[in-house]
Order: C-alpha cells, then sequence, then structure tokens
C-alpha cells in the first residue's frame, strides 16, 4: 500500500489510521494527522492511497461510488474490505499490537469504512468526518468502540442527517458516540471540528 507515516514522539503504543475521501489522496489529511500526532505523541500514524484509481480525479477511491444507491455503495465497499484490512493487518502485526491499540479516522468515503470496519473489529475509537455508518446489518454489534461524528450542518454531499441516522444505529448496540456539528460547514473539515475530533483523541 502507497502510503505516509508519522512517526510517534514515543514509544509506539497506538496505530492511526486515516482515510481519504473519494478521489483525493493520502497528502488530502496529512496536516490533520500531525494534529493527531501531537495530540497522541505515543501514535503512529498511517495515511494510504485508496485500492483503486478515480477515473474522475488523478486521486483514489477505497470503492466504486458510481451510483447514488446506498445498497450499491454497500456492495461495493464489502468487495474491497479484504484488501483494507490485510493493509491494516499488517501494520498492526508489524508493530506487535491489536485491534483496541487502533484508532481509524477518515472523511466522507475514508469515514464510512473507517466507522463500518471500526466497530466490527472493535477498535479503540472512530473519528469520522462528514460520513455515515455503511451495511449497518453486516457491520454493527456490541463494541467497546468510542466514536465521534463530526460533521457540517449544510453538508450538500451526505446530509447532517446522516449524523441522526447513524448515531441512532450505533445507540442500538450501546455503542459510545459523541457528535460535533460546524455551524454552517459545507463537505469538509474546519478548525471547530478539528479542534473536537483532537480534544476526543485527548480524552481516549
Amino acid at each position: 500500500m502507497d502510503e505516509l507515516v508519522i512517526p510517534s514522539k514515543e514509544e509506539t503504543k497506538n496505530l492511526i489510521f486515516m482515510f481519504h475521501g473519494y478521489g483525493s489522496d493520502k497528502d488530502n489529511l496529512q496536516i490533520i494527522g500531525e494534529k493527531f500526532a501531537e495530540a497522541l505523541p505515543a501514535a503512529e500514524i498511517h495515511l494510504a492511497n485508496g485500492i483503486e484509481p478515480c477515473a474522475e480525479s488523478r486521486g483514489f477511491k477505497w470503492f466504486s461510488m458510481n451510483s447514488d444507491d446506498l445498497k450499491d455503495w454497500e456492495s461495493a465497499f464489502s468487495k474491497n474490505v479484504p484488501q483494507i484490512m490485510d493493509y491494516i493487518n499488517s501494520v498492526k502485526d508489524a508493530k506487535n499490537l491489536g485491534c483496541r491499540d487502533i484508532i481509524l479516522s477518515g472523511f466522507s468515503q475514508g469515514a464510512m469504512l473507517s466507522l463500518s470496519l471500526g466497530i466490527y473489529h472493535n477498535v479503540k475509537a472512530v473519528i469520522a468526518f462528514s460520513g455515515l455508518i455503511l451495511a449497518p446489518d453486516k457491520f454493527l454489534k456490541n463494541s467497546e468502540t468510542k466514536v465521534l461524528l463530526a460533521h457540517g450542518s449544510n453538508d450538500s454531499v451526505i446530509p447532517v442527517s446522516a449524523v441522526d441516522f447513524t448515531k441512532s444505529a450505533l445507540e442500538k448496540f450501546n455503542i459510545d458516540v459523541q457528535v460535533a456539528i460546524a455551524p454552517g460547514l459545507d463537505h469538509a473539515i474546519n478548525q471547530y471540528l478539528l479542534t473536537r475530533a483532537v480534544d476526543f483523541l485527548r480524552s481516549l
């Protein structure tokens, strides 16, 4: 996997995997990754390019979104889960760490996969920027994973109503969910959401 690694400042006790949005690349979340590294000095940050090239841009994608049908997204995501998990597990095993030492984070498409895989594998925490839970019937179960849902109130790509949908689905499985809504923000990450994410990390 083509990735960028931000080394931990102390002995590595946690791994943070950050997944970019559709059509983007590993550099897109680097600044946020550096802020996360400051918040958790014992965390090593991994930012990778998506597993498929994106025809609509020079970037990459984690799974196809050629349809507006959520079921099609879920099917495409499920098909690529083994390759995504091979990547996560290869890093985890090389560091001799477990799933409870992992934090998953992502934006948009990257947030979707972080939520589904993070909860299914009971990772330490998930920070989901502008996403929603995919295939809850397949990936949701009781989990100790702590979740932050961060979203713009004026998101024109994934409506802010996705937060209520995801929060409700997660709470049915007794998952600890926090929410941060940035007033007036479209499909993006601003300083308010970044500050809330950093505070969330420091509270773990």
